[in-house]
């Protein structure tokens, strides 16, 4: 491997600190970057393939465009676009709570469409107002089961919560029955104020919109990149 003559930067990490690393079936010159220990090229046939096309597209699909819409501004297929999204949701983990202890936490419902618009597909998530962060969420149906999952998953956390804070919801009052529970709208107004940035951020979850998922592992994979980016506090994923 070689040092390079002209300044070649990584599309990953942004670094200079590149060599070449021999040539591709193409005959496209490869690089390697002794940052980030990833390889690219300087030029691709595949437009898919380009790492900069990716992070982009990456960056749109937190900020309010759909599949469609990467597919027509980046000129990649639909099929690319939604490899990235997979892709992207599989190498992140939601990492552990800022805290161990938190004063309240709002729990709250929302909805989207898969398939279809006459099929509902609920989100039901914990939302910390002291720390801005998604501490757990889970998708389905709207009914207590949802709620009682949701509860598990706070559960394996392992924090301790004072007060839970949420709407009139049947489920939430049966589940949360035993707990310092306060149910009202003045105990919501952080995590509704979320419900509009995500409606915002994730075109999939707008109310009226033709931007649906046709699986629902496109739905949890954006709306996991969502909850990434929200808690490490960043506008988009590198």
């Amino acid at each position: 491997m070689n040092n390079t003559k002209n300044k070649v930067q990584c599309p990953h990490c942004e670094s200079s600190n590149v060599v070449k690393n021999g040539i591709k079936n193409t005959g496209k010159q490869n690089f390697l970057c002794k940052s980030c220990r990833k390889q690219f090229q300087s030029v691709y046939q595949n437009r898919g393939s380009n790492p900069r096309i990716r992070k982009q597209i990456k960056r749109s699909l937190i900020n309010g465009s759909g599949i469609r819409d990467c597919s027509v501004v980046f000129e990649v297929c639909q099929k690319c676009v939604l490899n990235v999204l997979i892709n992207c949701a599989e190498s992140i983990k939601i990492g552990s709570p800022k805290k161990r202890h938190y004063h309240s936490i709002q729990i709250d419902e929302m909805y989207s469409f898969v398939q279809k618009k006459d099929k509902k597909v609920w989100i039901f998530y914990a939302y910390a107002p002291e720390t801005k962060e998604i501490l757990a969420f889970t998708m389905g149906k709207r009914n207590i089961r949802q709620v009682e999952y949701l509860m598990i998953k706070l559960k394996v956390l392992g924090i301790r919560i004072d007060n839970w804070c949420t709407d009139s919801f049947k489920g939430f009052i049966t589940v949360l029955r035993a707990k310092n529970h306060l149910i009202g709208k003045e105990y919501t107004k952080a995590i509704e104020g979320r419900n509009t940035d995500i409606r915002a951020k994730l075109a999939r979850f707008q109310r009226r919109s033709t931007k649906f998922s046709k699986k629902l592992i496109f739905q949890w994979n954006l709306f996991k990149i969502y909850v990434h980016c929200l808690n490490n506090n960043r506008s988009y994923i590198t």
